[in-house]
This record gives C-alpha cells, sequence and structure tokens, in this order.
C-alpha cells in the first residue's frame, strides 16, 4: 500500500489471496487503486480468480462503494456456485427489496468479462427460516438457531447437526433458494440428500429470469 501511494501513477493495485475457499480451490484477489490530484485513494474494485481442482479459472470483477460491495467471502461463495443473499434497488417499483443472487455460469459473460447473475427475488417464496425447520436441523441453543440462518444467507458452507433415518448425524448444509431447501453433505461434502423442493413454499412459481444490473446491487 505504502508503495503504491508513493508511486506516481494514479492507479496501482494489491494483490492477496484467500483461505476460505473449499479444499481443491484456490482464490487470489487483485485489489485495484486510485489516487486523486487532492492525495485521497480509494478502492474501486477488486478482481478475484478461482483456480478449482479441475485447473480452470473463474475470475470476475467487483465494484466497490458505498452500495455496491460484496465481501470477499461473499466473492469466493458466488465463485464457488453458491447463492448470497442482498440488497438492491429495483427500478420497476422503486424501492429497496432483498433477492438471493448467484453467477450463472451458462450464460455468456457481458462486455466487461464478468458473470450475469442469476436472481431470486422476493415473491419467488425463498424462506430460509420455513426451509431450515423442514431440514430438521438440530440446534442446542436458540442463538445457534439465527447464526445458522444468517451464516446460510451470506452462501457459507455451515456445519450442522441434522436428524435423519431416526438418527442425529453432524455433517454440513448449503441453501439452495432455486429448489427452496438445504443441501446436506457429510463432513468430506459427499451429498446425502436430493434437491426435492419443500412441500408448502409454493414451489410451483416460475424463476424469474430479470437480471439484476450491477450498479443496482445494495451491500
Amino acid at each position: 500500500m505504502e508503495k503504491g501511494i508513493k508511486s506516481k501513477n494514479q492507479q496501482f493495485e494489491i494483490k492477496t489471496s484467500s483461505d476460505k475457499a473449499l479444499p481443491g480451490n484456490k482464490v487470489d484477489f487483485a485489489l485495484k487503486f486510485n489516487k486523486t490530484e487532492s492525495g485521497g485513494v480509494f478502492l474501486n474494485s477488486y478482481d478475484a480468480k478461482l483456480k478449482n481442482e479441475k485447473g480452470e479459472d473463474i475470475t470476475h470483477n467487483f465494484s466497490v462503494n458505498r452500495e455496491n460491495t460484496f465481501t470477499a467471502k461473499e466473492a469466493v461463495n458466488l465463485l464457488e456456485g453458491r447463492s448470497v443473499k442482498i440488497e438492491f434497488h429495483n427500478p420497476k417499483s422503486d424501492q429497496s427489496e432483498t433477492a438471493f443472487v448467484q453467477f450463472n455460469f451458462e450464460e455468456p459473460k457481458t462486455e466487461k468479462g464478468n458473470y450475469m447473475f442469476q436472481n431470486f427475488y422476493k415473491n419467488y417464496g425463498v424462506d430460509t427460516d420455513k426451509i431450515v425447520e423442514k431440514a430438521n436441523l438440530v440446534f442446542e441453543k436458540p442463538e445457534y438457531r439465527e447464526n445458522t440462518i444468517k451464516s446460510l444467507e451470506k452462501g457459507n458452507v455451515v456445519k450442522v447437526k441434522f436428524e435423519m433415518d431416526d438418527k442425529i448425524m453432524e455433517g454440513k448444509a448449503v441453501l439452495n433458494p432455486q429448489y427452496k431447501n438445504l443441501n446436506l453433505y457429510d463432513n468430506d461434502m459427499n451429498r446425502i440428500n436430493t434437491n426435492k423442493p419443500l412441500q408448502g413454499l409454493e414451489n410451483e412459481e416460475k424463476q424469474e429470469k430479470a437480471h439484476v444490473k450491477e450498479q443496482s446491487i445494495n451491500r
């Protein structure tokens, strides 16, 4: 940082990496700074690159400002294919709303080389509280339940206990907003349930196809 500030260049970047990726994955960041003539230094965006165990590179540039910032951990979660709950400004209603977003790896990238977002808005019917209840998770304390819900909504892989075949099992869970359920895994991340939607959560609703514009996302 000091070297970049003292340099004559108006732009500089700092490279770092994350230890929060799943085993076999590696995530590197390039933080992009701009300097003003008055001496101000601003972080404008950062590039995130995930290299998976297959050797594939998955990259995205994340903007940074007061109303549009994903944390580094949320960026890792998005790159690994999980969803993150956001608050955004809906230009149609001129209201602040929430949605779950994840990268759409099936669509071509934008002109800027970024992924399009696949969105699940409020009226799609994703209710994390009900999803956790239907999944038969077991919590030793009430506050553990609230913390688990918040962590799932950030796109984290969360350690959980759950009832299955009349037994209490330990494993991990990932929120799947598209199917309104939890993906459950054992401790080695082997899948142990299916994507069958939960009953009673209006799963007949169709997924909305509109995309949240990058500048409308509010973190």
